[in-house]
Order: C-alpha cells, then sequence, then structure tokens
C-alpha cells in the first residue's frame, strides 16, 4: 500500500468501551506514525460528524479501533462501505453476527460447533415488577447451575457476572440491564452455564492462527477488571494445562468457527477447553483489543510480531465487502 495514502483509525466512540477504545486507537496510530504513515485519529463519539470527518481529513483508508455498539456491530463498516473506503476487520455481515452473543450461539449451534448451554430473556423497561417476574420463572431452570449472566451486546465483559447461587440472579440481571439497555428498549441478556477447565483464546490474522493462549486470573473470573489491571491476570504461551491434543483441537474450533461466520483480518476467539478435551466457543471478538494488557499483541508477540509489524499486517489487510455483505456464513 502507497504510504502516501490518508490513514483514519477511528476510535473512542460512544458505547461502554469507550476508554478501552481509546487506549487501542492510541497505540495503533502511534505505531503508524512511527512507520511514516500519514495518518490521523478520528474520534467517532458523535456519529452524525464522523462523515463529514472523513470527508474533511480526505480518509482513504480506516483502521477500525472500536469496541462494543456502534463501531463493532456491522454499523460503521456499512458506512464506510456506503463511502467506498477499505476499512480493517471483518465485514458487515460478520461484524453485526459477532457482536450479539444471541445471535452467535443460534449460529455456533446449526453449524456443530460447541457452545455451552444458555438461553435468552429481555428485561423490558419502565415495569416494576419484571424482574422479579423474570427471577421466579428462571430459577426452576438454574437454581442447581453454575452460570454467567451477560449483556447480549457488549464486549470487555462489561455486565458481566458469575451467578454460583440463585440468589444472587436478581442483582446480576440488574447488571446486565444497565449495560445492554438501549433508550426505550427491552435489555437483551444472555444466561450462559460455566463449563469447567482452561479459559483459552485464539487470535486468527488473515486467516492464520496465532499461538493459542491461557488465561489465568490471579482471583474470580476474567472480567473488566482482571482484563485491563496489570497483575491481575496470568497469561501462558503456551499453555500449562492443555496437551498438545487439546491445543489443536481448540486451534481447529476457533478456525472453523471464524471461517463459518465469515471473518476476516484481526480477530479472536474464546473458548473454554474442558477436562475432556472438547473446547466450547463463548464468542468471537471481531476487533479485539490491543491495549499493553490486550489478548492479541501477545499472541503475536509469540508468533515473533512486534506490534508495528502487527499494525502494519493489520493495515495491509483493509479492503471493501461489497461482494458478500448481504451473505450468510459459510454453513448457509
Amino acid at each position: 500500500m502507497d504510504k502516501t495514502k490518508k490513514i483514519g483509525v477511528l476510535l473512542g466512540g460512544s458505547s461502554t468501551e469507550r476508554a478501552v477504545s481509546l487506549r487501542s486507537g492510541a497505540a495503533l496510530l502511534a505505531a503508524y506514525q512511527r512507520l511514516g504513515w500519514s495518518v490521523v485519529a478520528i474520534d467517532t463519539q458523535f456519529g452524525r460528524e464522523l462523515p463529514a470527518q472523513l470527508l474533511a481529513h480526505g480518509i482513504e483508508v480506516a483502521v477500525i479501533a472500536l469496541h462494543g455498539p456502534m463501531g463493532e456491530d456491522g454499523s460503521v463498516q456499512g458506512l464506510l462501505e456506503v463511502m467506498e473506503i477499505p476499512y480493517t476487520g471483518s465485514g458487515v455481515t460478520a461484524s453485526a453476527l459477532c457482536m450479539n452473543k444471541l445471535i452467535s450461539k443460534r449460529f455456533f449451534q446449526q453449524m456443530g460447533i460447541a457452545t455451552p448451554a444458555w438461553e435468552e430473556v429481555r428485561l423490558a423497561p419502565g415495569d416494576p415488577d419484571a424482574l422479579s417476574r423474570m427471577v421466579a420463572d428462571l430459577t426452576p431452570r438454574w437454581q442447581d447451575k453454575s452460570f454467567f449472566v451477560k449483556p447480549a451486546s457488549a464486549g470487555s465483559s462489561v455486565g458481566i457476572r458469575r451467578v454460583g447461587q440463585i440468589e444472587e440472579l436478581a442483582a446480576a440481571l440488574t447488571a446486565a440491564a444497565a449495560a445492554a439497555a438501549q433508550p426505550g428498549e427491552a435489555a437483551e441478556i444472555l444466561l450462559e452455564q460455566e463449563v469447567v477447565g482452561a479459559e483459552v483464546t485464539l487470535s486468527i490474522l488473515d486467516g492464520t492462527p496465532l499461538p493459542l493462549i491461557e488465561i489465568c486470573p490471579v482471583e474470580g473470573f476474567y472480567d473488566y477488571l482482571n482484563k485491563y489491571t496489570p497483575g491481575k491476570t496470568r497469561y501462558l504461551v503456551p499453555t500449562e494445562s492443555l496437551s498438545v491434543q487439546d491445543i489443536q483441537g481448540a486451534t481447529d474450533t476457533g478456525l472453523a468457527a471464524s471461517q463459518r461466520m465469515g471473518c476476516r483480518g484481526l480477530h479472536r476467539v474464546d473458548m473454554i477447553v474442558d477436562r475432556a478435551g472438547c473446547a466450547w466457543v463463548l464468542e468471537i471478538n471481531t476487533i479485539p483489543g490491543l491495549t499493553e494488557t490486550s489478548l492479541a499483541p501477545k499472541a503475536a508477540a509469540a508468533a515473533g510480531l512486534t506490534f508495528d509489524a502487527l499494525a502494519e499486517r493489520i493495515l495491509a489487510g483493509a479492503t471493501r465487502d461489497l461482494s458478500c455483505a448481504n451473505k450468510l456464513p459459510h454453513s448457509f
């Protein structure tokens, strides 16, 4: 790619992951400046202004460092398609499907990819009795299980709670609803059964798997605090608790999930490998974090890629998606 092309790093946004996006975007911006690219940062917090900003800066290629709704969910990707600006990461359809955990779950099941047992619930706004009715309905099915309550379309573990006792369910639903709700709309929430095993993540760059990383929080589960606070989590590359066969199985499962959902560029598949060696797919992150504690840069480093080399590979993959934007994943 010609280094005279004007590169725009899209960062910030208006989701609950804004702070993480600003850090990811700043890291990419600094890398491109070191590499001699003509680059500018564009904060997308005020979405109405984004087209004008892109035009004013003469952006020819967009590097998307946005996380969460209105950035990672296909909306910005669709705008860039309309404006005929190549962009990094997955296209419109894959971005939209992977952002919503409920939709992803349905596709994983249809494709025969192992994913933990789950249930979808919607908490309507403006009804003071909705929460108590929901807890009463869910209790018979979940009271003897350990599970996670998650907002359907949020990342970075925002709003996620682990429920070990059914008495914790109401608080967990309230936290998830606060992270998931859009004004005037019901909050989409996922209940997902806990799978006991090794938590791992597979970063994939242009269809090539990077080394598997085992995630070991010092305490609790891999929540927002443990993700973004140095020293709160150990990252093992290579993994310590998995056999060579388990590692290969998880890698194969992650690649299959990625390919069938139509992902491209740099993305990450999060999984749990149980004691029998089965890899259970939790979700796919189409725009992984690139902060100092993020997983994808660690995987790239384990593969011998510096951060600058990773940033350049991300940029080199920029493209448009018109030929397949409206296609369903490969198995459909």
